[in-house]
């Protein structure tokens, strides 16, 4: 990213013209001029396309009310054609542009205006890239498809097409050998200490941005950040180590770790626990509503740490509950106890949380499906509306 998009001033926008900043696959000037707010019929197609293009490279910034010369230089900040009360106006007529004009829906999408002195503003749009991609114009009759090339848009060929799809496949295959391998070295304790080989509860959020080459975070922010407490652990025992860092909590008694939250050095967080699975009586699971509680109120919380480390969504959310056959729970809302667990390995179902999702609509396959194997319908922690039920989250 150039800047911060909610920092921007008419004194940054001006440096742009005193620096000479050329336009580049990164960043587009329009001298777009909107009568009274409104997104002309002129102009709308075109700009549709720019925002596609955006999506389907590497994201961006477009700066409205920016005159550029022929050699793509900025050269006047002329605004948008109208006053910062009419703003609400422009942007509610661009969202429902961009939901209709776009597809795949495209989230994420971010817009900033920067007052002039001529009372106008200027509008500063970043198009992220997109991990849903690749994104089309859709014109009502047909899906154009648009990608960014210098300084300008271009059509993809049938090639780019090709790429784009088969990197969806590639990413979700990535994401899915990810998760087999980590649950492989869970099972043979070579994570981050002896767990022992006990039933265990491993959950995951996997960002599809992780498997971009050179994305990473800074371990400093969860370093101490009691928002990535482990599961059930309140004990702040911690390390950096190959993977990145990692919060865990270690049985007095047996010396083995018992829950551990861990952050890998592209933001993907698992998190473990033993405890509420495995240390309440034998071959029991510590009340399974309880235990869904204390894991979807995990979840918020590193749903915060990821967010406050700008990582980008789509997320994956998966859970497993490994060395599991013959356990069993009490039951869900009512007395007695549950069918046992039919197998070692449980997995659940994938929740997506993307932009514009709810946590609750992400997380309700995940519990839905590993209630399921326990012998009940469904997860009692979602309402009738499939919502997480607030006292789930106290």
């Amino acid at each position: 990213m150039f800047f911060n998009i909610q920092d921007l001033t008419k004194e940054k926008l001006q440096e742009l013209i005193d620096n000479q900043v050329f336009e580049n696959k990164e960043l587009e000037y329009k001298d777009y001029s909107f009568t009274n707010g409104k997104i002309d019929e002129k102009n709308k197609d075109k700009f549709m396309k720019e925002i596609v293009s955006f999506a389907n490279t590497n994201g961006g910034f477009i700066i409205i009310g920016m005159k550029e010369d022929n050699n793509r230089l900025p050269i006047e900040i002329t605004g948008a054609g109208f006053p910062l009360t009419q703003y609400d106006n422009w942007l509610s007529s661009f969202r429902q542009l961009v939901l209709s004009r776009i597809r795949p829906h495209l989230h994420g999408i971010e817009c900033k205006p920067v007052e002039l002195t001529n009372g106008t503003i200027a509008i500063v749009i970043h198009v992220p890239k997109s991990y849903a991609r690749p994104h089309s114009f859709w014109d009502g009759n047909k899906d154009e498809f648009y990608m960014r090339y210098a300084n300008g848009i271009t059509y993809m060929d049938i090639d780019d097409l090709r790429k784009q799809f088969l990197h969806l496949g590639y990413m979700q295959s990535q994401i899915q050998q990810f998760r087999k391998d980590r649950i492989s070295m869970i099972l043979a304790n070579e994570c981050v200490g002896d767990l022992g080989a006990k039933a265990k509860l491993v959950f995951h959020i996997i960002p599809k941005w992780s498997f971009e080459l050179g994305n990473t975070i800074d371990l400093k922010i969860v370093d101490h950040n009691r928002s990535f407490l482990p599961i059930s652990g309140d004990g702040w025992s911690y390390r950096y180590n190959a993977d990145g860092f990692c919060i865990y909590s270690v049985d007095s008694s047996t010396r083995k770790i018992e829950t551990y939250t861990q952050i890998f050095h592209n933001g993907i967080i698992e998190a473990v626990e033993i405890r509420l699975v495995s240390g309440y009586q034998p071959n029991q699971v510590y009340a399974w509503n309880e235990t869904q509680k204390a894991v979807i109120q995990a979840a918020y919380r590193y749903r915060d740490v990821l967010l406050e480390l700008n990582v980008p969504k789509p997320w994956h959310i998966y859970a497993t509950i490994l060395n599991a056959k013959g356990y069993y729970t009490q039951a869900d809302g009512w007395s007695g106890t549950s069918a046992p667990l039919d197998r070692m390995i449980i997995q659940s179902l994938d929740g997506i949380l993307d932009d514009g999702d709810s946590m609750d609509s992400a997380l309700r396959p995940v519990f839905n499906s590993l209630s399921n194997a326990f012998g009940f319908k469904s997860s009692v922690c979602f309402d009738q509306n499939g919502n997480i039920q607030s006292s789930y989250l106290k």
